[in-house]
């Protein structure tokens, strides 16, 4: 039960945490698995897991006597006040970043799928308006809302995924050996990148109660990270083997397209597409709002609201010019976003907690 009207529980924001990284991860871990593990790039998240688990328990460490805390307390706690703004500035930059990476990827994956001669502006405009108002009504109606677009996803994308299995062939996943250990622990740094998104999560940590369960409900999502990924990546690499994935754009939707079902059931690619763009509108909300709460700490703003419509609009600016072409983005994604991420998202984590503990702070 919630202290307070005005917060959610760990579960919920464990759901937040993986709705925001499923966009991303139907986009990116089949090219990079493909491209990196090859035929055995579908074990990667077995090795990414460990990581992933690591980061758990980091996290539950930091907020174990800091209940009451968001993530901004913490780092003002453990380094001060000026190199905890220091640190928050950073991260404030690169979730800005990431914004309108983000929203860029929406807007491309309906150029390249559907629309190709469609406006930019007008995807743009139209996931925007709707965060806009989704992320003016706070986190409660943000999370109550993704409880059930979490459960509607989630019976989708398994529906597609047992229609897709008559598609699957055992030797574009098999044989593997132990020459392929090395090429797959590769292959993870990419899931491994997106799953340390994880912390920015509890910069409204102060909405959240019951973090004491932080441990609990982060094992059962990394269950279903996992789970999940494995999905992806055995339906598309095993669809048309590791040599084709790595060239198709959208190999997601690509995989889909071939979906055939008693003969009369077909092209219902649109499905799955109207499934990612649940996944792109959780995505948008929760970074805009993880922005709101950094800005809130840094500058002491009282009225959240007042913060989303700058957001918008530098969501909307960004999108436009983070990349002139789709190959642009994904450059950009494998070789600055994934690594910086690790850094922003597991390598500070621990380094605070390190210091944290040192300090006799945490």
């Amino acid at each position: 039960m919630l202290a307070s009207r005005d917060k959610i529980s760990i579960r919920q924001a464990i759901i937040l945490f993986i709705m925001t990284v499923t966009s991303s991860s139907l986009r990116l871990f089949p090219a990079y698995a493909a491209k990196t593990g090859e035929r055995a790039g579908w074990l990667s998240p077995l090795f990414a897991m460990i990581p992933f688990i690591c980061l758990v328990y980091i996290i539950q460490a930091l907020f174990k006597n800091n209940k009451e805390a968001n993530l901004s307390d913490v780092i003002y706690k453990v380094l001060g006040k000026v190199f905890g703004k220091a640190i928050l500035i950073l991260y404030l930059i690169w979730m800005l970043i990431l914004l309108g990476t983000f929203m860029r990827y929406f807007v491309e994956r309906f150029l390249s799928s559907v629309l190709p001669n469609a406006p930019i502006h007008f995807f743009t405009v139209s996931l925007l308006a709707v965060v806009f108002f989704a992320v003016r009504g706070g986190i409660v109606y943000i999370a109550r809302t993704t409880e059930i677009l979490f459960l509607i996803f989630s019976i989708v994308f398994t529906l597609l995924f047992l229609l897709n299995l008559s598609n699957v062939e055992i030797i574009n996943l098999f044989p593997v050996t132990h020459y392929d250990l090395w090429p797959v622990v590769k292959s993870s740094f990419a899931i491994i990148g997106l799953w340390c998104i994880f912390p920015f999560i509890f910069f409204f940590g102060d909405r959240i109660n019951d973090k004491e369960h932080i441990k609990r409900f982060g094992l059962q999502g990394t269950v279903y990270l996992v789970i999940t990924a494995f999905m992806v990546l055995i339906q598309t690499i095993g669809s048309y083997g590791y040599s084709v994935i790595e060239r198709v754009s959208l190999s997601y939707i690509f995989v889909i397209k071939s979906i055939s079902f008693l003969d009369t059931i077909e092209r219902i690619e649109s499905v799955a597409l109207a499934n990612w763009v649940i996944a792109d509108f959780v995505t948008i909300s929760v970074v805009m709002y993880i922005l709101v709460n950094i800005t809130k700490s840094l500058f002491s703003v009282s009225d959240e609201k007042s913060l989303v419509s700058p957001f918008t609009i530098f969501a909307f600016i960004l999108s436009q010019f983070i990349a002139g072409n789709r190959f642009e983005l994904e450059n950009f994604s494998s070789y600055v976003l994934v690594p910086a991420t690790i850094v922003m998202g597991f390598a500070f984590p621990l380094i605070i907690l390190i210091l944290g503990k040192i300090r006799k702070k945490i």
